[in-house]
């Protein structure tokens, strides 16, 4: 009865709602969040979480099944499951506030972070997230404002965006060197935020948020040619489902379908401002190919909880118990969709320190229906107060904390019982745990 009581699933009302066959669009939004949106249609699917948790929101990066996101706010790096969006925790928490916009996976398996106000870049250990020194010191090869785009190249290379250097730098692992890679202001560029590489690896784009533009760039930081113009200051990029390059930027809060090969426009995917996207700094496609986690249906029953809270009058505690449905498990957990209504009266009368009868009334218009019935109960485990009890006596027991703890019906009833939890005022919460018809 304890492992049924303590390992349970609440009432599922549904299984939760997988991505398309196309995937999900991700795009943080700096003074909003990070929202969801469906990759084929561009319609808004959810908040990634409240901004409370991703204030400021920056770089997107998937590994190992996990969504990691920069909170440059909070100057950390929360944690979510790619497949359910659920939030893991923050798992890294960087002090003396140094402005983390960028995060990328080394080929060591270490975490580098960008810091804008720290012109430096910090390196992690990868599993445990402790912290292991800064690896690109401030001012280095020129740069200043390190942005968003940070991200490690096919060639094992950090590539490093500055904003207010106009430029991108490149640091070599293997030597420690950091070298100017695009100089500033090459080709017009001017504020930088993103750096994506062509697939096949011919050419860099590179986001110019000061001027509007993408800026291709040969692999060796030489400027090719303007790719793409826009009325807002182009930002985050990504290939999405089809090989058409995505692209968000500051002021247009929308997503644009970009032509790879030519830069020439294809359409809109999400429009301005649509689930409330607002400051648009990066984006991020996920694919379909993560697949849901299987869930054991054989433990999606009919286990069911009532809960309730009463004064007891003497040794006799009455009160209304309520349901709670209409919302899901996990990332699918809704509070506005809880639907409570009054099930029916218990009423437990207590015979002994370790010992009472209960019985149950769920008929009626204002009730589940669940009828009429009733059963001894018995004290599933010793407390403090319950022992006191039995020292004192029943009868000359005192206050109501002894009626606290977990009962049940013996091995009759093993697989249903009631928490009972005294409050301070000798209010009594009830919790009843019990099975649907």
């Amino acid at each position: 009865m304890v492992r049924q009581l303590f390992f349970l699933l609440l009432l599922v009302t549904a299984l939760p709602t997988w991505a398309a066959e196309c995937g999900r669009v991700l795009v943080s939004g700096y003074q909003s969040t990070v929202h969801v949106y469906d990759a084929c249609s561009g319609a808004f699917q959810r908040e990634l979480a409240p901004r409370s948790v991703l204030s400021g929101a920056q770089a997107l990066r998937v590994r190992d099944g996990m969504l990691y996101v920069v909170v440059e706010d909070m100057n950390a790096i929360a944690r979510f499951r790619v497949d359910t969006l659920e939030f893991i925790d923050y798992f890294i928490t960087v002090p003396d506030s140094p402005g983390i916009t960028g995060i990328a996976f080394g080929p060591d398996g270490d975490i580098y972070l960008g810091g804008y106000k720290s012109n430096s870049v910090l390196r992690f250990d990868g599993r445990t997230g402790a912290r292991k020194g800064v690896v690109v010191g401030a001012g280095s090869a020129g740069l200043a404002g390190l942005d968003n785009g940070l991200t490690f190249g096919p060639d094992g290379k950090l590539y490093i965006p500055g904003f207010d250097s106009h430029s991108v730098a490149r640091f070599d692992p293997a030597t420690g060197r950091t070298e100017p890679f695009i100089a500033a202001r090459s080709g017009g560029l001017q504020r930088t935020r993103g750096v994506l590489f062509e697939p096949g690896g011919n050419g860099i784009l590179v986001s110019s948020e000061g001027t509007g533009k993408i800026l291709r760039y040969h692999r060796d930081g030489r400027f090719d040619r303007v790719f793409a113009s826009f009325q807002f200051g182009a930002n985050g990029m990504d290939y999405g489902p089809n090989g058409e390059l995505l692209v968000t930027g500051w002021g247009g809060d929308s997503v644009e379908r970009i032509d790879p090969a030519t830069g020439n426009r294809l359409g809109t995917l999400v429009t301005p401002g649509r689930g409330g996207l607002s400051g648009a700094t990066f984006l991020l496609y996920l694919p379909p190919s993560v697949s849901p986690p299987t869930v054991d249906l054989s433990q999606i029953g009919s286990q069911y909880w009532l809960t309730g809270a009463g004064q007891p009058q003497g040794r006799v505690l009455e009160v209304d118990l309520n349901s709670s449905t209409g919302t899901k498990f996990g990332a699918g957990f809704d509070p506005a969709a809880i639907r409570h209504k009054r099930w029916g009266r218990l009423r437990i009368e207590f015979t002994g320190c370790d010992s009472a009868v209960l019985r149950w009334n769920s008929t009626g218009a204002d009730s589940a229906g669940f009828g009429e019935g009733g059963y001894p109960l018995q004290r599933l485990a010793a407390t403090a107060a319950s022992q006191a009890c039995n020292a004192a006596g029943f009868t000359a027991a005192t206050g109501q904390a002894w009626m606290g703890g977990t009962w049940f019906g013996g091995a009759a009833r093993s697989g249903e019982g009631l928490f009972l939890d005294v409050l301070a005022n000798d209010v009594v919460l009830v919790a009843f745990f019990t099975h649907r018809p």
